[in-house]
């Protein structure tokens, strides 16, 4: 994978506020996905880009030879969107459906990326469980989602974007520090889940009949926070996608282990409502989640940014 038009962006942006504090609140970004990108740049390129100085945050040498590079790209790619995207602002609201793992993990930046990818900027997310997205699908109360293994029927066209792996996460201070785990300690951990209707819970429940083992405990909670809360502070454990618990797992509040003896992988898939399948934000949407997912995956193993400031 090269290099990247956001990581160029938030270069530019570091280096012209001198921190990436600040540059966080003029894209309206998290700091820690700043940080994030900039790593992944540094990477590529092979050597630090910025530095702490008494001014705040400086490009090195070589981010000061890339820099004229970088905003000379950016200021094409304006140049290029304001000459040939369509902007028009009749288009009418794209509502897009997306369980809790998925709008935390892909949210603000499709709705960031709307008007540039799918030529509108009135993307609407609607968060809410996956059957209950189906039903509103099916009733054209939603033009299009994103789930797993969505159902076929004619009244949507459904496409696959990639395979999702289910992990055990758990408080650091209850791990025993190993990078993976097996099927039974996971069983009989205190596997807590956000109710009943959660893809977590549908993982544990076949890892159980697959392995001809039960489960030794499990608690449902109605609240996706109040769970959150349970598993960073060691009272529960969980079987999740990584998107459920990002921001926990990139703080270090949240540890994931890889689960042996059963591996669950599900297909991410996005289903938009058959009229709309010719339409040109339907035909570039599968390709904008697909990337967004993506994205978030490869900065995902990275547990701290490489600034802070």
């Amino acid at each position: 994978m090269g290099i990247s038009i956001k990581q160029l962006e938030y270069f530019t942006a570091v280096t012209g506020a001198g921190s990436i504090t600040r540059a966080a609140e003029l894209l309206h970004v998290t700091p820690t996905a700043i940080s994030l990108q900039i790593r992944l740049l540094e990477d590529l390129v092979g050597t630090p880009l910025l530095t702490r100085h008494s001014r705040g945050i400086v490009p090195t040498p070589v981010g000061k030879d890339l820099l004229p590079l970088a905003s000379q790209i950016l200021d094409l790619v304006a140049t290029m969107e304001k000459t040939f995207i369509r902007k028009d602002p009749a288009v009418r609201e794209i509502r897009l459906g997306a369980p809790p793992a998925f709008s935390r993990l892909i949210g603000v930046e499709a709705l960031e990326g709307a008007a540039t990818w799918l030529g509108t900027p009135n993307l609407r997310l609607v968060e809410g469980w996956t059957h209950e997205l189906e039903q509103r699908l099916e009733r054209s109360e939603l033009d299009c989602m994103i789930g797993w293994n969505l159902p076929r029927h004619s009244e949507v066209h459904v496409t696959p974007l990639l395979e999702d792996e289910f992990y055990f996460v758990c408080a650091p201070e209850i791990s025993s520090g190993a990078p993976t785990i097996t099927v039974k300690e996971v069983l009989a951990s205190p596997l807590v889940f956000y109710g009943q209707n959660s893809a977590s819970w549908r993982v544990a429940q076949q890892a159980a009949r697959s392995s001809g083992l039960k489960l030794d405990s499990e608690r449902h909670v109605e609240s996706i926070a109040v769970w959150r809360s349970l598993l960073c502070r060691g009272l529960g454990t969980s079987i999740v996608s990584m998107g459920s618990i990002r921001d926990e797992y990139l703080r270090g509040e949240l540890v994931m282990q890889k689960i042996i003896g059963y591996t669950d992988t599900r297909m991410v898939e996005v289903a938009v409502r058959i009229e709309h399948k010719a339409e040109p934000w339907a035909l570039a949407i599968s390709d904008f989640l697909k990337n967004l997912m993506l994205e978030a995956h490869l900065t995902l193993p990275v547990a701290e940014p490489a600034l802070q400031a």
